[in-house]
């Protein structure tokens, strides 16, 4: 395969390093302007501007499969008319959604299909955080696309409430979602923490996963035979998931299936996201 990068040159050459171990790829081209951009099996779109959903419109209206590496759009509007231009442009479409895409998430992804309960807590070191609206919004914005990918069904209600110190320093948040299947789910930030921790618990009827985030360590808790609780553990290398999320794309080309987070899920966690925030205002 023949894959371009677009975006800055240092990012793009970074890119190119996670590219060259796979075998299926057999040149790289490194362009600044998509326009520039050659005769391709897939493309990657490196913009963190204001301005990347517009660029990622542009590649599909030019036949391009894309992987647009961005923080995570939340454009309702422009993500509704880039999954319309998808389905008429048969193309493939992957936004950088890493909670979904890191190899941790994907092997709980495999072995548990719907979870019946997924509990996720982030807690971030109060030095670090710096009362940016927007960053905070991040936090929770990221797992509850995960949220709704890996359960994969309706929203039936949700609760959600921020908290700030004197209305001014947002300290945390706490969002709890019923979906259709019955399944439950509850996020919970705070930017207080001592330390930082992010861990992700799902269970269903057979076992339970717990996920220590940075590491991308899994502890896999199930009965023995004489009905206590014991467990496995599984690692990851987190260094790898820009590696690993590029092959998921290319291969999502290869066999032409749909990508692990594509413009239908991008376009529905925008929904959500506004949903939510109508929420967490009544409290401010």
């Amino acid at each position: 395969m023949k894959v371009g990068i677009v975006g800055d040159a240092k990012r793009a050459v970074a890119w190119e390093k996670h590219l060259r171990p796979h075998r299926i790829v057999k040149e790289v081209e490194l362009c600044a302007h998509i326009n520039e951009v050659g005769k391709v099996d897939a493309c990657l779109l490196i913009d963190d501007t204001d301005q990347n959903l517009d660029l990622l419109l542009e590649g599909i209206h030019q036949g391009f499969n894309c992987f647009l590496i961005s923080r995570p759009p939340t454009n309702t509007q422009k993500l509704e008319k880039i999954y319309r231009a998808t389905k008429e442009a048969g193309v493939h479409i992957q936004f950088s959604h890493w909670p979904t895409l890191a190899p941790a998430t994907q092997w709980m992804m495999d072995r548990m299909s719907r979870p019946s309960f997924l509990s996720i807590t982030r807690e971030v070191n109060y030095t670090q955080f710096l009362n940016k609206q927007e960053e905070f919004q991040q936090f929770w914005v990221d797992e509850l696309g995960l949220c709704m990918k890996w359960v994969d069904s309706g929203i039936h209600h949700v609760e959600a409430k921020e908290v700030s110190i004197e209305g001014k320093h947002v300290v945390g948040s706490h969002i709890f979602i019923r979906f259709d299947n019955g399944t439950t789910s509850d996020i919970r930030i705070y930017t207080g923490a001592a330390d930082n921790t992010h861990q992700r618990i799902a269970s269903s009827k057979q076992e339970v996963l717990e996920c220590n985030v940075p590491s991308q360590s899994i502890r896999v808790g199930r009965l023995n035979s004489g009905g206590n609780l014991y467990f496995e553990k599984q690692t990851f290398d987190p260094a790898k998931s820009a590696e690993k999320a590029a092959l998921i794309f290319l291969k999502a080309i290869q066999m032409n299936q749909e990508p692990p987070y594509n413009s239908y899920d991008a376009y529905q966690l925008s929904l959500q996201i506004e949903k939510i925030q109508k929420r967490l205002s009544q409290f401010n």
